[in-house]
């Protein structure tokens, strides 16, 4: 798994076709502008669990607030 850390303005790209750009982030939130093909889904992670699905076993785990890390995410 790819770790990041990004700053608002900057951007990765996901093959060809998909860009995502961090725009805002403030009070511990990140704001995401996503650009993909209409055929490509994108669905929040608490919208597939509520639907029933099982988080992914790839996910990241989350530093705990107030936890220093060294790795960027």
């Amino acid at each position: 798994m790819l770790k990041l850390s990004l700053a608002p303005g900057e951007y990765l790209t996901i093959g060809e076709n998909v860009v995502v750009q961090v725009y805002r982030a403030e009070n511990g939130r990140t704001y995401l502008a996503i650009d993909a093909p209409r055929e490509v889904p994108i669905v929040r992670g608490a919208v597939r669990e509520r639907e029933g699905a099982q988080p992914s076993a790839k996910l990241a785990q989350v530093p705990q607030k107030g936890h220093k890390s060294g790795n960027p995410i």
